[in-house]
């Protein structure tokens, strides 16, 4: 695990050559990158939500590809779902240069751990909101001041119950389900939450989409290019 200190701490002043001085100006940049990311305010669980509200329909991106075309497109938030984990700085800037929002999938992006370091650095590199299956986790990203998206996967009927105490305990601000594209038929398996759900997963038309919306959920996260910018209307 990489430490933030050693990281991000500022270079000395004295002379340095070879790979001290290499070590010193990768400091240097990380520095730099600490005073943009001051600049940056990032917005609340209230306000995260309302921009999904506004743009239901978010860019989930696997690849520099997608996310070149997610930039392009009319979301407003853009879930990044794999990359670096410890190159994300210049990624989370360009998604808000573009004035979008970004969650990232702390699970599954490489270099660093589900723990509450990796939740750390994500908030150091400026990161939104930070989607995890780790219920114990939520509490910890809310305390650094980001969006907590707890991930379910729906595997089985007969684990749904625990699954929901899971949730009710961890009280993350949204609750995304997976496979999306079936929530409209286990909503009414699941208990009231007073949790606004996400729908993500195999959603690949625009009547499953508005399925999800109809059935109550703020928002769908998509692969799907098609569906990028759809409104809730």
């Amino acid at each position: 695990m990489v430490s933030l200190q050693r990281t991000i701490g500022r270079a000395g002043r004295v002379p340095v050559t070879g790979a001290a001085a290499a070590g010193a100006d990768s400091r240097t940049q990380h520095a730099r990158m600490a005073d943009r990311i001051v600049s940056y305010v990032r917005p609340d669980a209230q306000e995260f939500i309302a921009r999904l509200r506004r743009s239901p329909c978010c860019a989930a991106t696997t690849s520099d590809a997608k996310l070149d075309a997610a930039l392009a497109s009319r979301v407003e938030v853009i879930f990044i779902l794999r990359g670096n984990g410890l190159d994300l700085s210049p990624v989370v800037r360009r998604i808000h240069d573009a004035g979008k929002l970004v969650a990232v999938h702390l699970d599954l992006i490489e270099g660093i751990r589900a723990d509450r370091s990796g939740i750390a650095w994500l908030g150091q590199s400026g990161v939104d909101a930070i989607i995890s299956s780790h219920g114990q986790l939520m509490p910890t990203i809310r305390h650094e001041g980001m969006t907590a998206i707890q991930r379910m996967l729906l595997v089985r009927q007969s684990l749904l119950s625990s699954a929901c105490a899971a949730v009710v305990r961890a009280a993350p601000d949204i609750l995304e389900v997976l496979p999306g594209v079936i929530l409209p038929s286990v909503l009414q398996l699941m208990p009231t939450f007073d949790i606004p759900l996400l729908g993500g997963g195999f959603v690949r038309t625009e009547a499953e989409a508005r399925a999800i919306l109809a059935a109550g959920a703020i928002g769908v996260t998509t692969s799907w290019e098609p569906l990028w910018g759809l409104n809730g209307g």
